[in-house]
């Protein structure tokens, strides 16, 4: 079976962190299907196996550009690919092959504010109703996202496969490196989140109720790490006027290779968000033996299980006491870290990745 990927995202954050972890176990399990890596021109993705090729696209076809709709059908008819897989919702209406799809959320869906402009968020919608209409198969992180994509876009159940990401294999316990989080200026000890910035994410819930209890705020720094979003501007703002004490930091952006000794440096990781495809966040923390305070809210509770204290993701108070009663408690902190270690193991990118085999064949068979 000749396999084609759309990789052009693999080297971008979030979706290229899923990306790569399973093609590198693809690269594990499969030596007999030929794969087809269908890159950006200039990206580079390094798998050494002899049925995976990368294919340089003579032209760089931009996410969301025009060129998706008559440059990349042209590459992956080049490679007569069987099946394709396209890793997100963006990709060509006519596409030259049958394909899966994956949907990690419908964040552009149900939150148009996160969306540039009023026309993408149009053409986001189009593009979701139309890629899971006419996918082989559609793939979703949690089964909180299968059950979004029944109601919202009508889809049978059958359709819909649920396949788990799991924790990236950087995400282990362990001393931070000192020099680095001295870097981005974090002190120890210190509770961490990380992610974006938008209003559903609740960072200002989580910096109120960092702020309401005041043995917390003095004794504990607040680090909340991701890229900086201009749009949130009153975010940074409330920042500066109620922390005097300049104990909230703002990292900017992280890079991989940096971000897990963030991870591993925290007291407590908190996550109290509104809307979550899945939460890859909480889960890393677990594995970097974390303990974790999250919401209850959308599939966050499939991924931490019981291993994590949730809240209400608008009840300040609460995310205020059990931010207390974690780092005042020492025997709920053990408890919490030793419950996230066993959670995060029952994660795998290995059974993620064959059962993504499995729904290429059933495609392929399909098709």
């Amino acid at each position: 079976m000749r396999i084609g990927i759309d990789a052009r995202m693999v080297n971008n954050t979030g979706i290229g962190r899923y990306l790569r972890n399973l093609l590198r176990q693809l690269a594990r399990l499969d030596r007999q299907n030929e794969y087809f890596l269908f890159l950006n021109k200039g990206e580079r993705f390094a798998l050494t196996q002899e049925n995976f090729t990368a294919v340089s696209l003579k032209i760089s076809v931009p996410l969301y550009s025009l060129r998706e709709q008559y440059w990349l059908p042209l590459e992956i008819r080049r490679c007569q690919s069987d099946i394709m897989h396209y890793p997100n919702f963006d990709l060509p209406v006519c596409s030259p092959a049958p394909y899966i799809v994956t949907v990690h959320d419908l964040i552009y869906f149900l939150y148009p504010e996160q969306c540039p402009s009023r026309l993408a968020h149009y053409y986001a919608r189009a593009m979701l109703a139309h890629s899971t209409k006419r996918a082989r198969v559609v793939v979703t992180d949690s089964e909180y996202s299968k059950q979004d994509l029944q109601y919202y876009f009508r889809l049978p159940a059958e359709k819909i496969r649920v396949i788990l990401p799991a924790a990236d294999e950087r995400a282990f316990p362990g001393e931070p490196n000192p020099a680095l989080l001295a870097q981005y200026d974090i002190i120890q000890p210190y509770i961490l989140y990380v992610g974006k910035h938008h209003a559903y994410k609740n960072v200002m819930i989580l910096m109120r109720a960092y702020m309401a209890q005041r043995e917390i705020h003095q004794n504990f720094q607040l680090v909340i790490a991701g890229k900086k979003d201009p749009r949130q501007k009153a975010l940074y703002d409330a920042a500066e006027q109620f922390d005097c004490g300049k104990r909230i930091l703002f990292t900017d952006f992280v890079p991989d290779e940096d971000l897990f000794d963030l991870y591993r440096g925290a007291r407590l990781f908190a996550f109290p968000s509104r809307y979550e495809g899945f939460g890859l966040p909480p889960l890393e923390a677990m594995a970097c033996g974390v303990p974790v305070i999250c919401s209850n809210a959308a599939s966050l509770p499939e991924v931490v299980g019981d291993a994590a204290i949730q809240v209400q993701p608008e009840n300040i108070s609460a995310l205020a006491d059990a931010i207390c009663s974690v780092l005042t408690n020492e025997n709920l902190w053990q408890t919490l870290k030793n419950k996230g270690l066993t959670r995060a193991q029952q994660f795998s990118w290995e059974t993620s990745a064959r059962q993504l085999l499995k729904v290429y064949q059933d495609a392929a068979e399909t098709a």
